[in-house]
């Protein structure tokens, strides 16, 4: 039987981020990844995309037989993946099962955790506290940021809501975009709901200059599902970095089970090939980065980690809603990425004590996913209208067309959860059965969003907006978190402030599934800045005991 020093399942920006760091110790590790590696197809990926009729999150990565099948790329309803018919409400967030995890068809946007985000139920009485605090993190923030390359503006995000910034972002912002800058010099330093608004531009882990060998954005605006050019970082970066340095790296492995020795600690790791062949390696040490619902599966199909009964508990996302505005002169989306700027100052205050905090963000994508382009012209031919009219009539609208969207935070609830489903066809392994249920907190978070942008677009003097004011229809911003989270109290959580089982001595897990709570901000910085201090604390813990 094969002997590692260290495995970790799953080659996300986390596995990948923190394979690589070890990776200088001369440690054997091994990655194990259950979707197929396809580093060098990104040129064939974005020409599938572009020409799929109906485009997806998943659809650049269904060519052939080369892909593993996920919640993104199901060909029916997201329920043909997850078991949620009887779920109250319904979870919509996705992920890959991909060499590089869901960073392949991420947006890229990378504001901090705010302060306050780590002690709501201190200051607000809601929610949880996190077992470490904003400046645990401060300098792992910073290290993140230059490790994947992260453009920003330092002045207007140092202090904000008060994060402290120790060090500028590696790279100069990434521009805002022609309608943002319209929409900033219109809004900018108008007081409504007693909050100052201040349109900022959007960190992002997107080039804005050559670096680590990385091209500049050049503006194609298909950041999700792919960048054709890797301006935008995936953590493909990283696993090529860590395979470079000697790590191990097994495809189109499906980790299905964990098992333990006599001392209790995780010994044997049981896994599948996409052949169906049943496969078993040892090592020393498990680290477990699979995402935050595949990651709760498998210890809940392996029957470990869970003295707290609390593993596939705490389900959150970030719940997203739009306005749309059609503004009197022309604003020309689609010049740069989705989403180059945002109103952040709705992320903290006392109404947390009963109602989410929000971010939103402008969108660059005319009225993205609520009315595609296509649409406007079906529209529009539906109308009998046709020949240099019709071309006319699409121009005039699609270019003055933009979209606010707003993304809330969602309260962790132990009836939100993940457990074991039916077993899937061709593996024979549980499917995620997931029951979720949208809360007041969050749909009175909607509901002041509303007022917000109505409030804006009062202001903008537009020729019209709609804002979809239904308390019961959101969409999922792709943020899956909680489900194996961290705290102080076994009784209540799996891990500890360092990402350490409480039950079992040599299990690690990573990933957003170890937030306490949610926040507003994207969690993928915040999930490498755990990773980098993981990665840290594993090397003192093998140098003092000479591993």
């Amino acid at each position: 039987m094969e002997d590692y020093d260290i495995v970790i399942i799953g080659s996300g920006i986390a596995g990948s981020l923190l394979a690589y760091k070890l990776s200088d110790k001369h440690f054997k590790i091994i990655i194990l990844e259950a979707g197929a590696q396809r580093n060098d197809e990104r040129t064939a990926m974005s020409i599938e995309f572009a020409s799929a009729v109906n485009k997806s999150p998943g659809s650049p990565f269904k060519n052939s037989m080369n892909y593993l099948q996920t919640p993104d790329n199901t060909d029916k309803s997201l329920n043909e993946y997850y078991d949620q018919l009887n779920s109250p409400d319904e979870y919509k967030s996705t992920y890959e099962k991909l060499a590089g995890g869901t960073t392949w068809h991420w947006l890229g946007n990378v504001p901090r955790l705010v302060p306050n985000d780590f002690k709501i139920k201190t200051l607000y009485g809601v929610g949880e506290d996190w077992p470490i605090t904003y400046n645990d993190l401060e300098k792992w923030y910073c290290e993140v940021e230059r490790e994947i390359g992260v453009s920003g503006d330092h002045e207007e995000w140092n202090d904000l809501l008060g994060g402290h910034r120790s060090q500028p972002f590696p790279m100069n912002k990434i521009w805002q975009s022609y309608s943002d800058g319209l929409i900033k010099n219109a809004i900018d330093g108008i007081t409504i709901e007693d909050k100052v608004i201040h349109v900022l531009s959007t960190p992002q882990a997107r080039n804005s200059q050559l670096y680590d060998g990385r091209p500049s954005c050049a503006g194609n605006s298909s950041c999700v599902p792919i960048c054709p050019i890797q301006a935008k970082y995936d953590a493909t970066v990283h696993l090529k970095k860590a395979i470079k340095n000697g790590v191990e790296f097994r495809e189109k492995t499906i980790v299905f089970k964990l098992e333990q020795d006599e001392e209790g600690k995780i010994a044997n790791v049981h896994f599948k090939n996409w052949d169906n062949e049943v496969k078993t390696i040892k090592s020393k040490i498990v680290i477990l980065a699979a995402h935050a619902i595949e990651s709760s599966i498998l210890l809940l199909n392996s029957n470990l980690a869970n003295s707290s009964k609390t593993v596939g508990k705490y389900l959150m996302d970030h719940l997203q809603g739009y306005g749309l505005g059609l503004s009197k002169t022309q604003m020309f989306p689609f010049r740069g990425p989705p989403t180059t700027s945002g109103i952040d100052v709705f992320r903290d205050s006392d109404l947390r004590k009963q109602s989410a905090p929000f971010r939103i963000s402008l969108g660059n994508d005319a009225w993205g996913r609520a009315e595609s382009p296509q649409k406007t012209i079906q529209d529009t031919i539906d109308k009998k209208i046709f020949g240099i009219q019709l071309r006319t009539t699409i121009e005039d609208k699609i270019t003055r067309q933009f979209r606010f969207s707003y993304s809330t935070e969602v309260l962790p609830d132990e009836n939100n959860y993940v457990t074991l489903g039916t077993p899937d066809v061709k593996f024979g392994i549980p499917r995620p059965k997931i029951n979720f249920k949208v809360d007041e907190y969050t749909k009175k978070g909607f509901e002041y969003a509303w007022t917000v942008m109505e409030a804006i677009f009062i202001k903008m003097n537009l020729e019209s907006y709609t804002i979809f004011k239904d308390r019961n229809k959101y969409s999922g911003a792709g943020h899956i978190m909680g489900t194996t989270r961290m705290g102080n109290n076994p009784g209540n959580s799996v891990v500890n402030k360092s990402c350490k089982s409480h039950d079992i001595k040599n299990l690690y897990i990573i990933g957003p599934s170890v937030f306490p709570t949610g926040g507003t901000a994207n969690p993928t910085l915040t999930v490498a800045a755990l990773t980098l201090r993981l990665a840290d604390e594993l090397k003192n813990i093998f140098e003092l005991n000479n591993i």
